[in-house]
């Protein structure tokens, strides 16, 4: 039932969609919209620069700028409007565009200037109203054009794990999922373009990302509880990849991308290209395609890991309407992936919680859709409805071909939210629902089929505490959620004691940003936010291969609760850009797995019985604490140096070291760049991890050195990007302490990346 419900108010959505797009398609005679802005962005010798982003913040509407340095933004009200532009290779530049109720075309001119430095860009993740990164009060990380290439790895995880307070949970190519300040998991949500990717990536160490790095135009990270905007599974950060599936703009001409990847240690390659197409002035569509296949991954030493292959297709088409009350859009999509687990043993051998070529073979199907209408200049300024639905299923196959576990997962979201104006505060404030159908099928799952949902209402203000750009702001929310999940009645023995449960908890943040001066902003920050217990963590009861444990989960488990603070300072300008931070978390119920001794299992179908550690989820009281910074600085004009660290530190609160911490890190980097050629040095040295309980997932210190050179060319409207890298260049052998499958990294890497932009 609740799935035929979720259904309906997907499909109410897209009949909104429809019925807004086709009242606002032929305006009143007497209706006229305002002019067009027509810009150009240029350098400071005046030669105008294509594929800059160009944006317009109030109306949450971008575009790229064409060959000949020309960007247009029609469909307009009648007001003024901040225009940003960013390129990579040059500081930000802005102007100021007064649009009248008739007239001619507004035109505008943008100057940027060039630098060395990755600076980044307005910031859609941390805000419900997009920032300028000096403004918000939490620390945040954006990778886009060159910093995105040079970091680009197989997985979106292995892309971010070089950034300060971001490390990654490595179960091989495929398996890798993002660790922000420690925390990971469930704790860790990770969205496309602001919605859930509806996979089963978060809930065990051996599942995938259903998202390819290689596709993303840019990835924004909001480090630290962000559960405000997104709800439960937010404790620990978010991390947004964003490309261009519905378009908000209409652009002049065709736009899109071509892009390659190749590496050594993953012996293969990845290909995509997209595409979008003006269809007259109110309708775009875009298309996307692509797909990786790689090899058995090359560990330390050059010896490849065993049955470590991964393979994907994927494919997305949307279509978008832009007038000047209504923009309207929606997008399918489909995601096809195969990959094998990782063997740590020698061949022939079979070691107790690793089978014989397991393989993951699985696909997702997404449905997005959304409707922003205008509403004024004060009050409620705009009100957006957007919906999502993905259906996600894989088979885990075991050596012989016959399908072990089949995991099936149903996902519906809906959301409407307002941005508000009034007087000295603004904000917005939304209601959101999300629904979830959970179906493990097979004698190895680890839990019964449970039903989810959450429904969630929030309000988020800021005030100006003065007047002008040097103004201190003050920004403040508050959300009350409601979940609950419903197992199913399976008859199996196991689960013979599961029940349904109901949570409800209240998350609030108040933030403080004072800018110093025009490139500089201090921030500090106190969120108190919320994680539900998993259906795992609640009603596991069976042996997890993945893991090479028999877990156990407890149907009376609490909420987890966040209590933290955290001071940021940030400087960005064009001969610097730094960010350094400093948090406390305390976490009551934290929820760990806990090994409490050994037990014994008897195999039906082979005759024999196999002892395996027994894991058992428990609740303790925890503190996290940490530092983490980054810096940039001109040297010369076309040369930055950059240093690196982080550290973070968990405790349970009665005495004991929270598992699975990322050791602390200290690195440095040269990098020269004439904004043709460009060549990059950097190392890093991780300190051993000897905090952990059992000796097998305590790891060794280790250092990488990675090279990079690049070649950027423009031919007309195109930019051809080229960087080849030489990644862990000492072949290091080692691990990462937040991996619970004890699979060693990557070795030495030879990573080709080919983008051209049109």
């Amino acid at each position: 039932m609740l799935h035929r419900i979720a259904s309906r108010a997907v499909l109410a959505l897209a009949a909104l969609l429809a019925s807004a797009a086709a009242a606002h398609a032929a305006p009143p005679a007497d209706s006229a919209a305002a002019p067009p802005i027509v810009g150009v962005v240029r350098d400071t010798a005046g030669v105008p620069l294509s594929n800059a982003r160009v944006v317009i913040n109030e109306l949450s509407r971008s575009t790229l700028t064409s060959g000949d340095g020309t960007f247009v933004f029609r469909a307009l009200r009648p007001g003024t409007y901040h225009v940003d532009a960013t390129l990579l290779g040059y500081a930000p530049g802005h102007a100021v565009a007064v649009v009248p109720a008739e007239g001619g075309e507004v035109r505008v001119t943008i100057t940027l200037r060039s630098t060395v430095l990755s600076l980044e860009g307005i910031n859609v993740t941390a805000s419900p109203r997009s920032a300028d990164p000096l403004n918000i009060t939490q620390s945040t990380v954006e990778l886009s054009g060159k910093a995105l290439e040079r970091s680009l790895g197989t997985s979106v995880a292995q892309t971010l794990s070089s950034q300060p307070g971001l490390s990654v949970r490595y179960g091989g190519p495929a398996a890798s999922t993002p660790v922000i300040r420690g925390l990971a998991g469930e704790r860790v949500l990770v969205v496309q373009n602001g919605q859930r990717t509806g996979d089963l990536s978060s809930t065990s160490a051996d599942h995938a990302l259903s998202v390819d790095p290689l596709a993303a135009s840019r990835i924004e990270v909001v480090r630290g509880p962000a559960s405000l905007l997104y709800g439960n599974n937010a404790l620990g950060g978010v991390v947004n990849v964003i490309s261009t599936d519905i378009p908000n703009t209409i652009p002049g001409e065709a736009s899109g991308f071509l892009a390659a990847q190749g590496e050594s240690v993953n012996p293969g390659g990845a290909l995509t290209g997209e595409v979008t197409l003006p269809l007259g002035e109110t309708l775009a569509v875009t298309a996307r395609a692509g797909g990786r296949r790689v090899d058995d991954v090359h560990t330390g030493g050059g010896d490849p890991l065993p049955n470590t292959f991964y393979n994907n297709l994927y494919g997305t088409g949307g279509i978008g309407y832009v007038t000047e009350h209504v923009q309207a859009g929606a997008s399918v999509g489909g995601y096809r992936f195969d990959y094998g687990l990782a063997s740590l043993h020698a061949e022939g051998e079979e070691e107790e919680g690793h089978e014989e070529g397991v393989t993951i073979d699985g696909q997702r199907t997404d449905a997005n859709g959304r409707v922003s209408l205008w509403l004024g200049d004060r009050g409620f300024t705009n009100l957006r409805a957007e919906g999502s639905a993905q259906w996600y299923g894989h088979d885990e196959i075991e050596g012989n071909g016959e399908i072990g576990t089949r995991f099936r997962l149903n996902t519906q979201s809906a959301a409407l939210n307002a941005k508000t104006e009034f007087g000295r505060f603004s904000g917005a404030v939304g209601v959101s629902g999300l629904f979830k159908q959970y179906s493990p099928e097979g004698e190895e799952a680890l839990t019964p089929g449970a039903d989810s949902r959450t429904g969630g209402a929030f309000v988020y203000q800021e005030l100006a505490l003065g007047t002008g750009d040097a103004a201190p702001s003050l920004q403040a929310g508050a959300r009350y959620d409601v979940y609950q999940v419903r197992p199913e009645e399976t008859g199996d023995e196991r689960f013979e004691n599961v029940r349904a449960r109901d949570f409800s908890s209240f998350s609030g943040s108040l933030g403080l940003n004072v800018p110093l001066n025009p490139n500089l902003s201090a921030s500090v920050s106190v969120a108190r936010s919320f994680r539900a217990p998993t259906v795992e963590e609640l009603f596991s009861n069976a042996f997890h291969h993945a893991a090479g444990t028999y877990d156990v989960g407890d149907p009376d488990l609490a909420l987890e609760t966040n209590r933290g603070a955290e001071a940021v300072l940030r400087a960005q300008s064009e001969r610097i850009n730094a960010q350094v931070a400093a948090f406390y978390n305390r976490i009551d119920n934290y929820i760990t797995a806990d090994v409490v001794g050994d037990t014994a299992i008897f195999h039906e179908e082979e005759g024999h019985t196999d002892v395996v550690p027994l894991n058992v989820f428990r609740q303790a009281d925890a503190e996290l604490r940490g530092l983490e910074g980054q810096v940039e600085a001109v040297v010369t004009r076309h040369a930055v140096l950059g240093a690196m660290g982080d550290l973070v530190r968990g405790d349970f609160v009665q005495g004991g070291a929270l598992p699975f911490m990322p050791a602390a890190r200290v690195g440095g980097s040269a990098r020269w760049d004439d904004g043709r050629y460009s060549l990059g040095v950097e190392a890093r040295h991780a300190f051993a991890q000897d905090r952990a309980e059992m000796m097998e997932f305590r790891t060794d210190a280790y250092t990488l050195v990675n090279l990079s050179t690049g070649l950027s060319l423009r031919q007309g409207r195109r930019i051809h990007s080229i960087v080849l890298r030489a990644d862990n260049l000492l072949d290091e052998e080692y691990r990462e302490p937040t991996s619970r499958l004890l699979v060693p990294s990557p070795g030495r890497n030879l990573s080709l990346v080919y983008r051209v932009l049109f």
